[in-house]
């Protein structure tokens, strides 16, 4: 029994096995999906894990450290489940990887002075995220995100 490769163009095949980009988005959103839980968890557990200075006190930026550690885990783990339907193929949830990439990339801007290196790391990643996500193979025309 000899099974035949898919052909380039079908739309049976699932986007997972269609293009490479796709599994590394998907794959890059499921670990900055649980980064983001381990973030949040040390904002609630250790407030003093983020502060910077003696002045900020309890705060980081606008809010607490126990509410941008409910924001984080929230974002956490909506990511890992758009990541879920990023390999399950649905397109609802490449558009939400993207929004959920941006919204990773604006959050650690406020992380920046604290710790710069991993967060210049985590942008570099939700960037990554996005292009894989938005980004459509060669051999895949019309292929719309």
């Amino acid at each position: 029994m000899q099974s035949t490769p898919p052909v380039q163009g079908d739309r049976s095949v699932p986007p997972v096995e269609r293009s490479h980009w796709v599994v590394f988005a998907g794959i890059l959103l499921l670990l900055s999906g649980l980064f983001n839980i381990i973030n949040g968890f040390v904002a609630l557990i250790d407030h003093g894990y983020y502060a910077t200075t003696a002045n900020h006190g309890n705060r980081l930026l606008v809010f607490n450290f126990s509410f941008w550690g409910w924001v984080w885990i929230i974002i956490g783990v909506v990511q890992i489940l758009a990541s879920l339907g990023v390999f399950l193929g649905a397109r609802a949830a490449r558009i939400t990887g993207i929004v959920l990439a941006s919204l990773s990339m604006i959050g650690q801007l406020m992380f920046l002075s604290t710790f710069p290196l991993w967060s210049v790391i985590s942008i570099a990643m939700s960037m990554l995220v996005i292009y894989g996500l938005v980004s459509v193979p060669r051999h895949l025309k019309g292929e719309r995100v």
